[in-house]
């Protein structure tokens, strides 16, 4: 019984990129519904730029990181835009 080498395809920190659609669900959702902490333009500013901190620094420039990023600002740029 061998071990099947690991596949170095494989996404990495996929997870930084599920934690980001949840947060980016979140901060839709506080918008759309108006939920008076999440609607604030500078509760969105800093929780965008909180995690994008959080996710740079985690995911080491990897594109899982990145992308993490894009989703959060991309998040906040719809709600600028409401």
């Amino acid at each position: 019984m061998s071990e099947e080498p690991r596949n170095s395809a494989a996404p990495q920190n996929v997870w930084l990129i599920y934690i980001a659609l949840i947060a980016a669900a979140i901060m839709l959702l506080g918008d759309g519904l108006d939920i008076r902490m999440l609607a604030k333009l500078t509760t969105r500013l800093g929780g965008s730029v909180l995690l994008s901190a959080f996710f740079l620094i985690l995911g080491k420039n990897r594109p899982a990181g990145i992308v993490a990023t894009a989703i959060i600002w991309i998040a906040f740029i719809i709600t600028i835009f409401n």
